[in-house]
């Protein structure tokens, strides 16, 4: 009997040992199950807020780009409403005293050049307008808008821009604050390379490959260093990568002294 009692005793020590070891090896383990889960409802927030934030970023500066462009809309309408029918009706005035001094054999070089020179005006006030707020209602209008603003330019200056866009691409269907901001982005690209590159062409792509928007964007002027700090801290380039940014656009540039500018801009139409 002792000898019975003495295994037992030894045998509920080992069962005590036992279900203590597992107790406090199911406590380890709920121990490590907490933490863990806490860390990742931790990291999950911080996510949140961190995309929140970027959100909220995002919100803010395209509400600041469309309180611009309200006011570029408002300044445009102006010119056309106001400098417009002013210099159309001088222009008016101008042609009935050029006829009239036609018929007393009296007109001068000097008269018509006055008249062309009020055409100009006129042109440029035009061209300013419909820049300052263009018309952007449709797939082809946006690349209606982009064309007439190259043709301006090829017309009045040196350089030549040369367009290609692909059939599909011509097709894509963009929302306005999109179409908005890559007009914009063009137009600045187009307009640096008017002020520094001392470029003869521009050529501008439009394709569309595998749910992917893309617009390259080349010059072949005389390039600039993009480790210039200068540069990316200049506001024509922080308006371009402001706009895109809004967009959630990619982009990425290439340019060497001597050897051209080059951008490529690249939206996904997945959503």
């Amino acid at each position: 009997m002792g000898i019975f009692a003495s295994k037992k005793g030894t045998m509920n020590i080992y069962i005590y040992v036992i279900v203590g070891m597992s107790a406090s090896f199911l406590l380890c383990v709920a121990t490590v199950l907490f933490y863990l889960k806490y860390k990742k409802d931790i990291l999950q927030k911080q996510y949140q807020l961190k995309t929140a934030e970027v959100q909220y970023q995002k919100d803010l500066l395209k509400a600041v780009i469309n309180s611009q462009e309200e006011e570029r809309k408002r300044i445009g309408m102006d010119l056309h409403d106001e400098v417009g029918s002013t210099l159309s009706s001088l222009r008016l005035l101008v042609d009935t005293v050029l006829a009239q001094k036609d018929k007393e054999g009296s007109l001068t070089s000097n008269s018509l050049q006055f008249k062309k020179t009020i055409d100009n005006i006129v042109v440029k006030v035009r061209n300013i307008s419909h820049n300052l707020s263009p018309i952007l209602t449709g797939a082809y209008e946006f690349y209606d808008a982009l064309l007439d603003f190259c043709d301006d330019i090829n017309q009045t200056s040196k350089i030549r821009i040369h367009t290609t866009i692909q059939e599909d691409a011509e097709k894509v269907q963009l929302e306005h604050f999109t179409k908005l901001s890559l007009y914009r982005v063009i137009a600045e690209l187009v307009n640096n390379t008017l002020k520094h590159a001392e470029a003869q062409n521009i050529h501008i792509d439009f394709s569309l490959i595998n749910k992917e928007y893309k617009i390259d964007y080349k010059d072949d002027g005389k390039g600039i260093s993009l480790n210039e700090k200068s540069i990316k801290k200049g506001i024509g380039f922080k308006n371009i990568e402001s706009r895109l940014d809004s967009i959630d656009a990619k982009y990425s540039m290439d340019s060497k002294i001597g050897e051209g500018f080059q951008m490529n801009i690249q939206l996904s139409l997945m959503n």
